[in-house]
């Protein structure tokens, strides 16, 4: 940590950081937008510290308005929190609380969705808007300034900035159930998409859940049908494994590698067969981490997900 050696960097700053024409309630904004999804506001230095509430500049335009603002640590990099603002009617600073600590120097928001509602910003130097086009995997600089302010309690004097990559301090991180869906349906011989977990971060562990019959056919499917799970990090894929691999064998209807283990039966009351994959790797992804299931059955079934992984926080 830097700062001077003296009172003033032992005690915390709380402060409003922003970028705007110090618009105040309830004057309208130079400009607005209705819509400005993946529309963001980069604050590029010191920024660490607790954020106590984000605010933007906004008014409703009918029922239920809503903004739902997600920011991270720099641009091209998952959301690591989102937050939702609720306009009211004439234009006005809103905030909404967060209470969190924030690890980083740097902080990336922006708009990822907008229903009934209209938010403000300028096109007035220093620009500090970026505009994504491909739903955050890529930004480009923008020149507007969208007003969006951020309350800080316990913000740092500054820090020692690092260039590079520093291996000594993990990334602080939480444990947790990222994303999970039910009664996906799978059809026989086809790439589906089952789970999405929006982020960055490292997988713990993907589990995937096949229904593969119902009364009155039940009964475990034979061996020579297929189970297979990718895994797909920020749009490539990184992992494929199937119930032969897991088994290591071209027969067996249980087993397991050293990834993870394949496994089926079948649940008397109500009747129906369960097969089931689970992988556990560490693969890190930036943006987002998809689960992409085949099954050879010879049928459409229905998929159950559950992934874990620890996130940035």
């Amino acid at each position: 940590m830097g700062g001077q050696n003296s009172q003033d960097s032992t005690l915390e700053r709380r402060s409003l950081i922003w970028n705007d024409n110090n618009v105040e309630t309830p004057d309208a904004p130079p400009a607005f937008s209705q819509a400005g999804e993946f529309e963001g506001k980069f604050f590029t230095r010191g920024c660490r510290g607790k954020i106590e509430e984000i605010q933007m500049y906004c008014r409703s335009t009918g029922i239920l308005p809503t903004i739902i603002l997600r920011f991270s640590a720099h641009p091209c990099i998952g959301p690591f929190y989102d937050v939702t603002i609720t306009p009211g009617a004439p234009w006005a600073w809103v905030g909404v609380a967060f209470e969190e600590m924030w690890n980083y120097d740097s902080l990336f928001i922006w708009v990822y969705s907008v229903t009934n509602a209209d938010w403000g910003y300028d096109a007035v130097l220093p620009y500090d808007g970026h505009l994504s086009l491909d739903a955050g995997a890529t930004w480009a600089d923008e020149a507007i300034r969208p007003f969006i302010r951020v309350v800080y309690t316990g913000e740092t004097p500054g820090d020692v900035p690092v260039s590079g990559i520093v291996n000594t301090i993990e990334i602080p991180s939480i444990a947790t159930q990222v994303a999970s869906t039910v009664g996906i349906n799978v059809p026989s011989g086809v790439l589906t998409e089952v789970c999405v977990a929006e982020g960055a971060g490292t997988m713990i562990e993907a589990k995937l859940e096949f229904r593969t019959s119902v009364a009155p056919t039940a009964g475990v499917a034979p061996p020579s049908v297929h189970y297979q799970l990718w895994l797909r990090a920020d749009g490539a894929y990184a992992s494929f494994t199937d119930n032969r691999e897991l088994t290591q064998s071209c027969v067996a209807t249980f087993g397991r590698s050293s990834v993870g283990e394949f496994w089926q039966c079948t649940v008397a009351d109500p009747p129906y067969d369960r097969t089931f994959i689970r992988i556990r790797l560490p693969i890190k992804f930036r943006r987002e981490l998809a689960m992409v299931a085949v099954q050879t059955t010879g049928v459409a079934v229905i998929a159950e997900t559950h992934l874990f992984a620890n996130m940035i926080r």
